[in-house]
This record gives C-alpha cells, sequence and structure tokens, in this order.
C-alpha cells in the first residue's frame, strides 16, 4: 500500500475516534461560554455542505474554519458572507488574504448584530433601542512544510458589547492540514478560539478534525491562450468534493459530525449538499444545501475570477437560515 494512504489510514482513525472516546467526559463537564458569535458558521460555500470544510480548505472561506488551508491562496483572495438568521440578527463575516512568496498571510472580521428594544411600560412603540452584538478581527499566518503539509494559525481580538456591558479578549485558532494521494485526499485538523474574555468568562473552544477527497475536471472551459493570468495560476478546479468533519466543542456544546459533497457542472455551476448530526439534542442538526456560479471577468476585468455562493438551512424551530457570498480572486 502507498505509504501516503497509510498515513492518511492511521490519522482518520485517529481524528474520528478522538470526539466519541470525549464527548461523555466533555459534555459533563460543560459550562457557559461568552462569545457565542464565534460559533457562526462563515461562508455559504462551507455552510451549504454541511458544515464539513476543515479537510477542504482550499478557498478564502477557510480563514475560518482552519487557517493551514491558506497556503492554497495562488494569488490574492476576497470574501463577504450575509447570514439572515432568526429574529432578525444580522451575521456578516469579510476575509482577504493574499501570497508573500512561500507565506500566505490574511486578514478577517466576524461578526453578530441586533437591536434590542426598551420599554418602561407596555407601549406598542419602544421608548429606545440599543445594538447589541459582538465581532472579532483577525490576522492570519500559513506556511507549507514541504509539498504535503501545511501549518497555519489567526489571532483575533474579540469584541461583545451587551446593553449595560462591554467584554474583550483575545483568542487564536491553530491548524495543520495534509494533502494526500497526489493532492486527492486531504485532511485536517484545527483548534479554534483558545484564548480568554475579561471577566472570566469562556470562549467557545472547540476541535474539528475534517477529511476530503477531491476528483479534478478535466474538461477546460477555454484554451491556454485564452486563459487568464489569474486562471493560469489556479490550480485543476474539483468536479466533486466530498467531505466529513468531526467538530468536538471543549466548553458548552454536544460534538456533532458533518458530511457534505460538492459537485460541479461545466466548471461554472455548484450543486452542494450537506448532513450534521449532532450528539444529543442539538438544534443545529439536518440538512443543507447550496448553490455556487463562477466566471472569469471579461475585458477591463479579465484577471479577475469571480464566485457567487448561497447557501439555505431549513429549521422548524429556529427559522430558516440563508447565506449569500462571493469569492473574488485577483
Amino acid at each position: 500500500m502507498h505509504k501516503s494512504v497509510v498515513v492518511a489510514v492511521v490519522i482518520l482513525t485517529l481524528l474520528m475516534s478522538v470526539p466519541q472516546s470525549f464527548a461523555a467526559d466533555i459534555h459533563d463537564s460543560a459550562g457557559t461560554a461568552g462569545a457565542a458569535f464565534l460559533k457562526i458558521e462563515p461562508g455559504s460555500r462551507p455552510v451549504g455542505m454541511g458544515g464539513a470544510f476543515a479537510g477542504l480548505a482550499n478557498d478564502i472561506n477557510t480563514i475560518f474554519w482552519n487557517p493551514a488551508g491558506l497556503t492554497s491562496v495562488h494569488t490574492r483572495e476576497l470574501t463577504a458572507m450575509q447570514h439572515f438568521s432568526f429574529v432578525d440578527i444580522n451575521n456578516q463575516s469579510i476575509g482577504y488574504a493574499q501570497r508573500a512568496k512561500q507565506f500566505v498571510w490574511g486578514a478577517s472580521f466576524l461578526g453578530s448584530f441586533t437591536e434590542i428594544e426598551r420599554r418602561i411600560g407596555p407601549t406598542e412603540t419602544p421608548d429606545s433601542t440599543v445594538t447589541v452584538g459582538g465581532f472579532a478581527t483577525g490576522l492570519s499566518l500559513a506556511y507549507p512544510l514541504g509539498q504535503t503539509a501545511s501549518i497555519g494559525g489567526t489571532a483575533k481580538l474579540v469584541s461583545q458589547q451587551l446593553d449595560i456591558q462591554n467584554i474583550y479578549g483575545a483568542a487564536a485558532d491553530l491548524g495543520v492540514i495534509l494533502r494526500l494521494v497526489d493532492n486527492h485526499l486531504g485532511i485536517g485538523l484545527t483548534v479554534q478560539n483558545a484564548g480568554v474574555l475579561s471577566g472570566g468568562e469562556n470562549l467557545p473552544m472547540s476541535l474539528r478534525a475534517g477529511l476530503a477527497y477531491r476528483t479534478w475536471n478535466e474538461i477546460q472551459s477555454a484554451s491556454d491562450a485564452e486563459e487568464s493570468e489569474v486562471e493560469k495560476m489556479m490550480p485543476p478546479r474539483e468536479l466533486w468534493a466530498f467531505v466529513a468533519d468531526a467538530h468536538l466543542p471543549l466548553i458548552d456544546a454536544n460534538p456533532s459530525f458533518h458530511v457534505g459533497v460538492e459537485r460541479w457542472f461545466y466548471d461554472v455551476i455548484a450543486a452542494r449538499v450537506g448532513y450534521r448530526i449532532g450528539l444529543n439534542e442539538n438544534p443545529s442538526d439536518g440538512l443543507s444545501i447550496g448553490i455556487g456560479v463562477r466566471r472569469g471577468g471579461l475585458d477591463s476585468l479579465a484577471n479577475i475570477d469571480f464566485q457567487f455562493d448561497y447557501a439555505f438551512v431549513p429549521d422548524n424551530d429556529l427559522g430558516d437560515s440563508h447565506r449569500i457570498s462571493f469569492i473574488t480572486r485577483f
């Protein structure tokens, strides 16, 4: 058996056994975590695949999922997402990454905001409103370790604004990714939100392990002469991607497992479907679906690659969730 396949099997066995071994102990000792907005899953593409992305980690979305995957950025990539959630809570994310020789650096923003009403008496209109929520800004760095492995990290400043109190903190994400079997197989492991908040609250720290298997699209939409400079620097694009993640919160939630698939048609349109399964009761369990459209720019935008993604997560209890995002490569 090929050495890389043996390594992949061993790592897979270890990663998938950790959540099952420690799930009960962690849940029994669970506490209450602050800065709950850090649990938001940014990016329509990962969410459309059920929240499984730590092993795929091959576009700018990975700045939020596994910073080691930023080594897949070949030039510059920018993304932004708007998440329409329940009870008028607005979640946004912005990420940017740029290659600097072997290193790739990036910056990110993740926030969640809503308005609450103040009333002294039972009036139809509020006496006043106040915006509450929180955000985290991060700086990331990723570096390849040879041809098959990369490491990466993100340092974050966290701010949470409540009606009568502001809370601040610092956190870090650390990740590693292996790309084996001629880059078809990806194995990722990341620790998220390791840090502290003022006032002694815990951050929603978690461990995420992921697998991904990709097949390449052999049909080229343009000849070598017609490709833009950005397209020439891009790696082969996926035809199929099969992904699976195990997510292990270390503070205040139950472990969950995520699976998904992505299929690109004519290198332009993608269909995605995913499913998440939580141990014990978890309101986020269930189906997710998504679509994507990508195309290179024309004329003056010939060296820019555009991608638009949408994800839909139905929920009878909390209400349906919609995410809209874009990725620009230039």
